[in-house]
């Protein structure tokens, strides 16, 4: 008679005849289906039977499983009352998802999802009938909800936009105990952006799409990595209000003007010359000028020479510390010579005459 542990061992009885316990993964040949049930021969001539819901999500009600094919599967019961083993084809394929996820986590691997579901923490995913979550803060720039005031409901609309799409990401965290699965679509693109980072220069010129439009200006999305237009930097006219000028998903192309990290500047005005230059060619330094008063504060005096082209008095030239103490009506004329054209400030330096 054979012993009892090292029948154990070898997965045998005493009379050695094979033994199936409940959670052991074995395989076997379809030796028939239907859209109820899926029939194995196992080894040691038992007989496995996969009930349609041990086999949903693995084929329709329609697909019969052909003769022949191996099959995979977790078992459940041992023996059935009909004396079948009773199998599990979602079992057995959970375990070998987890062990996927582990070995992505492990590798760096990435792996492709589809998103499910929406809140206002993140995204839902499915990985092969497993549910795993995208926070917020591990999105691509191109897919980062961002609005004004972190408004949670507009945050959780333009998250809801994401479901059905399919993200490559990689595994951060794996918790099979609590069933939680951590992802990141930053991390799967980590490479690609440090080198976009890297081989990028103040002065370059480059494609992008509108990924954020706030009060304040523009982002752009460039190969994984976001830069901010600022209001300043649309136009060279005033822009008051992006939204007037730019959509989400617009093509625009930008240049380069600041690089601390991974923030980044960009300006579209700069792309062409500034008008202002051709309008003030027809001045220059120590000419005469004529204007009418625009408005006084802390930093002097504004004129308007024609429309468009300003000059500035400094406060000491009229010989008082505080403007409030100006005795001066706003359009009334106003004469002086150009020290400088400031061209960054778009406007004169005059001297009083």
């Amino acid at each position: 008679m054979v012993d009892q542990k090292m029948a154990d061992l070898i997965g045998t009885d005493d009379a050695g005849i094979k033994v199936y316990r409940a959670g052991d993964t074995v395989k076997g040949t379809v030796i028939d289906s239907s859209p109820s049930r899926i029939l194995l021969d196992l080894e040691g001539g038992l007989t496995g039977i996969i009930t349609r819901k041990e086999a949903t999500g693995f084929y329709t009600e329609d697909e019969a499983v052909e003769p022949g094919t191996e099959i995979e599967a977790a078992v459940i019961d041992p023996e059935s009352d009909q004396g079948l083993v009773v199998l599990s084809l979602r079992k057995a394929s959970q375990d070998m998802v987890w062990a996927e996820l582990n070995e992505s986590l492990e590798s760096g691997r990435i792996i492709k999802v589809k998103i499910s579901e929406a809140n206002k923490g993140g995204l839902m995913a499915s990985y092969k009938g497993l549910r795993a979550f995208l926070p917020v803060s591990q999105l691509m720039p191109i897919n980062y909800p961002r609005v004004e005031g972190a408004d949670t409901a507009r945050i959780l609309k333009k998250l809801q936009k994401h479901i059905g799409k399919e993200f490559a990401v990689r595994v951060i965290n794996v918790d099979r105990e609590n069933g939680k699965v951590i992802i990141s679509e930053k991390a799967a693109h980590e490479e690609q952006m440090k080198k976009t980072l890297h081989d990028l220069s103040v002065g370059d010129v480059i494609k992008g799409e509108v990924s954020g439009v706030l009060k304040y200006g523009i982002f752009v999305a460039h190969n994984g990595i976001e830069g901010l237009v600022h209001l300043s930097e649309m136009d060279w006219g005033h822009v008051s209000d992006p939204s007037k000028h730019y959509e989400l998903g617009d093509k625009v192309e930008v240049v380069v003007i600041g690089i601390d990290g991974d923030k980044l500047s960009f300006s579209i005005k700069q792309l062409t010359e500034d008008p202002w230059k051709d309008k003030v060619k027809k001045y220059e330094e120590g000419q005469k000028v004529t204007g009418k008063v625009l408005r006084w504060n802390a930093q002097g005096v504004f004129i308007e020479i024609e429309p468009d082209v300003q000059g500035l008095f400094d406060l000491e030239q009229f010989g008082v510390e505080d403007y409030t103490e100006l005795k001066l009506k706003e359009g009334e004329e106003m004469e002086g010579k150009i020290q400088s054209i400031n061209y960054d400030s778009h406007r004169f330096e005059l001297e009083k005459v």
